[in-house]
C-alpha cells in the first residue's frame, strides 16, 4: 500500500510540473507591428556563453522558416551592421536607443532577446532541463510587446526513487541498497542523455530551446509585411533618419529617453507576474 501512496505522491508531482502557465501580454505604446525585422544579438545573463548563440542560431532558423508576415533581416548582415557602430555582443546595445538602432540596421523592427536561464541538472532520482528568455518588440521608437516565456522538463527515474525510499521506510536493506544501485544508473542515462545531444546537436538544451522559440513563434504578434502603405512608409522613415544621421543630427529626443523610463517601470510591475 505504501507502494502505491509513493507512486501516487510521484505522479501528481510529475502533473504539477507539467501545468502550464498562463502567459500574459504587456500593452506599451500601441503601434503598429513591423514589417522588416531584424533579430538582435542576445543579452545572456547566465555563464552559459556557448549556449547563446546556439540560442540566436535556433531563433533566426525558426524566424526564417516560419512565415509571419515579416520580412527577417539576415542575420549575418545585422552582425556586420552592428560591428560597424561598435556592437560586437548583446550587453552593448543597451548603450544605443532603438531609434539609433533601426536607422543603422535599416529596419522598423527589433526583437531584443534577454536569456535569464539556461540550466541543466542532473539528480540521483530525475534530472531537470530548462530554458527561459524574456522577447521585446520594438517599432522603431516604440515598444510595443514584451513576453516572457519559460520552458522545462523533468525527466524521473521513478523505480529507483521508490526502491531507496521503501527500503528506508522498511529497514530492508537490500532493497534500499537495490534502489541506490538504480540510482547510478539514472544518473549515468540522465548523462548520456546530455552529452547525446551535445554531440548531435551542438547544445544539451537544444531541444528545449527549440520548443521555447516554436511557443514564442505562437504569441509574437504577426508583422506588417503585406499592408504596402505601411511598409513605404516606414521605408520613408529609415531613409529620413539615416540622412539626418549623415548630416549630423540627433535623431534621439528627450521624449525617448522619457519613455524609457516609463517602459522600465512597466516591465518592473508586469514581468514579476508572469513569472
Amino acid at each position: 500500500m505504501k507502494r502505491y501512496k509513493l507512486l501516487l505522491v510521484f505522479f501528481i508531482l510529475f502533473l504539477a510540473s507539467c501545468t502550464p502557465k498562463e502567459e500574459f501580454l504587456l500593452k506599451a505604446t500601441p503601434s503598429i507591428s513591423p514589417a522588416r525585422l531584424a533579430i538582435l544579438p542576445t543579452s545572456n545573463f547566465t555563464n552559459d556563453v556557448a549556449g547563446g548563440f546556439i540560442f540566436e542560431k535556433v531563433m533566426y532558423n525558426s524566424f526564417k522558416n516560419k512565415d509571419l508576415n515579416y520580412s527577417i533581416q539576415d542575420y549575418k548582415e545585422t552582425r556586420k551592421l552592428l560591428d560597424e557602430i561598435g556592437i560586437t555582443d548583446g550587453g552593448q546595445l543597451k548603450f544605443l536607443q532603438p531609434i539609433e538602432l533601426s536607422e543603422a540596421l535599416g529596419v522598423d523592427g527589433l526583437l531584443f532577446v534577454d536569456i535569464n536561464e539556461l540550466d541543466l541538472r542532473v539528480y540521483p532520482y530525475y534530472h531537470t532541463r530548462s530554458v527561459k528568455a524574456t522577447f521585446y518588440l520594438y517599432n522603431f521608437e516604440k515598444l510595443i510587446w514584451v513576453q516572457p516565456i519559460r520552458i522545462s522538463t523533468k525527466y524521473f527515474g521513478i523505480n529507483s526513487a521508490i526502491n531507496t525510499i521503501n527500503g528506508v521506510i522498511s529497514g530492508n536493506e537490500e532493497q534500499m541498497a537495490r534502489g541506490l544501485v538504480n540510482a547510478s544508473k539514472d544518473i549515468a542515462i540522465h548523462l548520456g542523455i546530455k552529452y547525446g545531444t551535445i554531440a548531435t546537436m551542438e547544445h544539451e538544451l537544444v531541444p528545449e530551446m527549440q520548443l521555447l522559440v516554436n511557443r514564442l513563434l505562437h504569441v509574437i504578434p504577426s508583422g506588417s509585411n503585406k499592408n504596402k502603405d505601411y511598409v513605404i512608409s516606414s521605408e520613408k522613415e529609415i531613409k529620413l533618419l539615416q540622412e539626418k544621421v549623415s548630416n549630423k543630427q540627433s535623431i534621439v529626443t528627450d521624449e525617448m529617453y522619457i519613455k524609457e523610463k516609463e517602459n522600465i517601470k512597466l516591465l518592473e510591475e508586469f514581468i514579476p507576474i508572469m513569472n
